[in-house]
């Protein structure tokens, strides 16, 4: 709980910076799509997830006019399906959970041949909350962490009209207990507000 603690005291932080700025401009964001497990977490022999999850993304980002580095707070959920869930594993209902908070710098890279295209970077730390989830889970497994992990990736915005779209990667590695867990979030969204 003093995790959740600390990133909305990071969100409030952002919020009133954005507030006293007038020429800020703060966006919202939303999508989905789909998470790709990889490295130890998608070791089917020693009990990882199974390629390929769904996931959400929900944030803001904020960014100073006519800058391209700014700042993005969002929140990610994604589940996989562990080696319970198919047919050789008795299709039991057991999947991993990860919920995490992120905040993270954010580079546009502005395209003068393409101005309503923007690829960009970003990359920051986060806070993340990981476990079993299911009917199937045993009452004894009590699987439940919350660890610091780190993200970075790209995507590319598109403008139309006042809203916009977006598609992005983003690598997160979760500095768990034993071995890391780590994950490619695939996300398309729409983006609302600002430029």
């Amino acid at each position: 709980m003093k995790a959740i603690a600390k990133v909305c005291l990071v969100a409030a932080t952002i919020g009133s910076l954005a507030a006293t700025n007038a020429d800020a401009q703060v966006r919202g964001i939303l999508g989905a799509g789909l998470s790709v497990p990889v490295g130890d977490f998608a070791d089917e022999a020693v009990g990882g997830a199974k390629a390929g999850g769904g996931t959400a993304l929900i944030g803001a980002e904020w960014l100073p006019a006519g800058r391209t580095l700014g700042l993005r707070l969002d929140g990610n959920f994604s589940q996989f399906c562990t080696t319970a869930c198919d047919a050789s594993g008795g299709e039991l209902d057991i999947k991993y959970q990860v919920l995490n908070a992120n905040l993270s710098g954010l580079l546009e890279l502005p395209m003068r041949a393409a101005p309503r295209v923007r690829p960009y970077l970003l990359a920051g730390v986060g806070i993340y909350h990981h476990k079993l989830r299911g009917d199937d889970v045993p009452s004894t497994a009590d699987d439940s962490q919350t660890d610091f992990g780190v993200s970075g990736g790209l995507g590319c915005n598109f403008d139309v009209g006042r809203f916009g779209l977006f598609v992005e990667g983003r690598f997160h590695n979760v500095f768990a207990d034993g071995a890391d867990l780590q994950y490619i979030p695939v996300t398309v969204g729409l983006r609302l507000g600002g430029r």
